[in-house]
């Protein structure tokens, strides 16, 4: 049974509140990437009429769809893991033992739902590494969730005054951005170093970019969405 239900009791308001906010914020920045990937991926696959017309199908229905659940499920449980630390939290600090244990208990189902090990050859020999990275943006993503669920505003309305209170200049919140940050780049190093141990079957709906390209592509994009991100919220702007 997985340890991160779909759906979670959370009965105070205020962190339930804090918990949508997120949630949907993280959903519309996953598919502001999906978008993204489909410019480039029809883009890349459209030399004819007939080739065009089979990517935007491919991406639309097969593809789309893979990639957005996985993506959710990620969500769901660095999340749902987060809420499960409220309770051992002194001095704005996650108690690391409780930490441990609960990363301990559900890298698994992360693992999962993780990219760079699920399209991972398991014999090649920067799988530890890789896992040893995936475990780390797991760990500073639950730390950093709960950051963001644990504000006690009453009066929060947008997701963009959720992270103003937590973080209240811009500086300060890309510092911790940064500290994720740091995490994808040792994991695109890593692959751009080994791109043989990239492995996806050929039945995988995302066996068709398989390119590291668009890994790359879609990765500068982050960057830059993120970029444009918080400099809305901290000109003031809310949504």
């Amino acid at each position: 049974m997985s340890s991160n239900p779909l759906i979670i009791d959370i009965p105070d308001p205020i962190i339930k509140r804090n918990y949508n906010l997120i949630r949907h914020y993280l959903i519309n920045l996953l598919d502001s990437g999906l978008d993204f990937l489909r410019r480039i991926y029809v883009k890349e696959n459209s030399d004819s009429s007939f080739l065009e017309f089979t990517a935007n199908n491919y991406y639309d229905y097969i593809l789309k769809d893979y990639i957005r659940r996985k993506g959710k499920t990620q969500i769901r449980i660095v999340l749902n893991s987060a809420v499960e630390c409220l309770n051992h939290i002194e001095d704005d600090l996650i108690d690391p033992d409780f930490l441990d244990e609960k990363v301990k208990k559900t890298f698994a189902e992360y693992a999962n739902v993780d990219w760079s090990l699920k399209h991972t050859s398991s014999s090649h020999p920067i799988r530890s590494e890789l896992e040893l990275i995936s475990r780390l943006t797991y760990r500073i993503s639950i730390i950093q969730a709960t950051r963001f669920i644990n504000c006690n505003e009453p009066d929060v309305k947008f997701v963009s005054e959720l992270i103003r209170k937590k973080y209240a200049t811009k500086e300060l919140c890309q510092e911790a951005l940064d500290a994720v940050l740091s995490i994808f780049d040792q994991m695109i190093d890593c692959f751009e170093r080994n791109l043989d141990a990239i492995n996806i079957p050929f039945y995988k709906p995302t066996w068709n970019i398989r390119d590291w390209k668009y890994m790359r592509r879609l990765y500068e994009f982050a960057l830059e969405l993120m970029d444009n991100e918080l400099s809305k919220i901290y000109t003031g702007e809310n949504f």
